[in-house]
């Protein structure tokens, strides 16, 4: 019995308290824009050509009226492009099965190119001609 009782206390100090929230207040949500950022490095004699794909996923951006994508073009550093692509769905988009954006992106993208074999051949292009890449998550602050 003694153990027990043991036992049940060391599982209520483990536990941590949960704030009670007067009036079912929600915790207000981070002033934060959320984004994915893609270091990449081209292959050697390559980054032409990936700017010409790049081109053609800024042509389904503008169709869905989309105009938030950065992508800088490195001078210097390890990196000949870094991209931040906007998550619009904010950090929560991190545990969506699937994301609905990017359903609605592919689609253009495919309706743009004609048909899902030559999208598919493009992204694989696309990826051929990264040299390695690195991928992150951060953001910005709105205020």
């Amino acid at each position: 019995m003694k153990k027990l009782i043991l036992t049940v206390a060391a599982i209520g100090l483990a536990i941590p308290a949960t704030p009670a929230f007067a009036d079912d207040h929600t915790p207000e949500l981070s002033k934060v824009d959320w984004y994915r950022v893609n270091m990449i490095k081209w292959k050697q004699g390559k980054g032409e050509r990936a700017h010409e794909i790049i081109e053609m996923f800024e042509k389904v951006d503008t169709a869905l009226g989309y105009n938030d994508v950065i992508d800088f073009h490195m001078q210097t550093g390890d990196y000949d492009s870094i991209v931040a692509l906007p998550m619009r769905g904010g950090i929560a988009q991190m545990g969506w099965a699937e994301n609905p954006e990017g359903k609605k992106w592919e689609a253009e993208f495919v309706r743009q190119v004609g048909g899902e074999d030559k999208a598919k051949a493009l992204w694989e292009e696309f990826d051929s001609l990264i040299l390695r890449q690195d991928r992150h998550i951060g953001h910005i602050d709105r205020d």
